[in-house]
C-alpha cells in the first residue's frame, strides 16, 4: 500500500473483488475524419491496462499537473516501480511522509528536480536521498459528467 499523508493530493482507489470483467472494446473511433463505422471487436487494452500485476490507480486531488493533462478528479494509473527516466510522471514519496505526482528530472550531485506542469505550481529541488519513487504514471482515466 502506498503510504498516504494528510497532505497529499492523491486518493487511493480500491482494487475491485473478484475476476475483473471490464467494459467491451467495440472498435474504433476518429476524433478528427471521419471512419467506416464497422464494428470490430477486439481485446480490451484498457483491461490490460488496469489489471497487470504491480499496476494501481490513484485520484488526483488538485490540478498542478494540468499542463500534462492530468486535472483534479482524474485517476491516473500506476505502475508500481523505484526507477524512472527523465521526464518520466512518478509518484514520489517525500522524506518517508508525503507523496507527490510531479514530472522528474534527474541533476548533478544527486539532486533530482520534481517539476509541476502548471505555470501556477511549485518546482522542488531536493536531493535525491529525500525520495523513493513508489512508481511511474502509465495511463490516465477521465469521467464526463
Amino acid at each position: 500500500m502506498i503510504p498516504y499523508s494528510r497532505s497529499s493530493q492523491l486518493k487511493l482507489i480500491p482494487a475491485l473483488p473478484g475476476q475483473p470483467s471490464g467494459p467491451p472494446e467495440l472498435g474504433r473511433i476518429a476524433a478528427g475524419i471521419p471512419l467506416e463505422a464497422i464494428e470490430d471487436r477486439q481485446r480490451s487494452e484498457l483491461l490490460a491496462m488496469l489489471t497487470a500485476p504491480g499496476r494501481y490507480a490513484l485520484q488526483v486531488g488538485d490540478d498542478s499537473m494540468c499542463d500534462a493533462g492530468i486535472l483534479a478528479g482524474d485517476i491516473v494509473v500506476v505502475q508500481s516501480q523505484q526507477q524512472a527516466r527523465n521526464g518520466d510522471i512518478v509518484l514520489a514519496l517525500m522524506d518517508s511522509e508525503q507523496v507527490i505526482l510531479r514530472r522528474i528530472r534527474q541533476l548533478s550531485d544527486n539532486r533530482v528536480q520534481l517539476l509541476a506542469d502548471n505555470p501556477a505550481g511549485q518546482d522542488q529541488v531536493i536531493d535525491g536521498s529525500r525520495i523513493v519513487i513508489q512508481g511511474r504514471v502509465i495511463g490516465q482515466i477521465r469521467r464526463y459528467r
